[in-house]
């Protein structure tokens, strides 16, 4: 091969393979030792119980964004191709998050998953989403409620949904694949799979063709 032209194919080898080191570095940095190839995460977000979270390939954690499991049982996986956002906020509490392949957590949205939380492919979260997979416990009267512990019986999010900006998702919901769920809406039970829901409760107000 004639020298002008692999000099510069060496030098964007080169390039590539020192990209793909550093962003392996900064993966080690913050003790992420169960990344896939092509990871990056920002030196600005927050990573907590680092030994519990797996990380698929080519998926990415941007500035401010916090991952953040609290006990030795615990566990965080992100799939592939998914990009966590700045300001948002992944913790487990007493539970698990996993999300799936090709998804997005946009900016300064809150995922809780004290009572475990599941989250398909190719899931679109906007901005401001809150995501809750636990309540408090308020039974007794006698007893503040901060004392009264937390619950949670686990959120699904099935593939193929669109959360809109601001929407809250409560404990308790299964969301069928295929839907749209309304920004600012406040999803209290299931949504059956390809329903278009809206509104303070949320609820079903088309479907989508299928």
């Amino acid at each position: 091969m004639n020298s002008r032209i692999s000099d510069p194919l060496n030098a964007v080898n080169m390039f590539i393979c020192l990209k793909f080191l550093f962003k392996r570095i900064l993966c080690f940095a913050k003790g992420l030792t169960r990344c896939g190839e092509n990871v990056y995460i920002s030196p600005r977000a927050v990573i907590k119980g680092a030994s519990h979270i797996r990380i698929g390939s080519n998926s990415g954690v941007r500035e401010f964004a916090e991952l953040i499991v609290e006990l030795s049982d615990g566990r965080m996986e992100i799939g592939e191709r998914t990009y966590i956002f700045p300001y948002s906020q992944l913790r487990t509490f007493e539970g698990w998050i996993k999300i799936g392949n090709n998804c997005t957590v946009n900016r300064a949205s809150i995922l809780y998953g004290n009572g475990g939380l599941e989250i398909g492919n190719h899931v679109r979260i906007s901005p401001n989403v809150t995501i809750l997979a636990q309540n408090h416990v308020f039974d007794d009267p006698d007893v503040l409620i901060h004392e009264q512990g937390m619950k949670g019986t686990g959120i699904k999010i099935e593939d193929n949904v669109w959360i809109g900006a601001g929407a809250i998702i409560l404990d308790g919901v299964t969301i069928g694949s295929g839907s749209v769920i309304g920004a600012g809406a406040v999803v209290s039970k299931d949504i059956p799979p390809y329903s278009v829901a809206v509104g303070v409760p949320a609820k079903v107000i088309k479907k989508r063709a299928l």
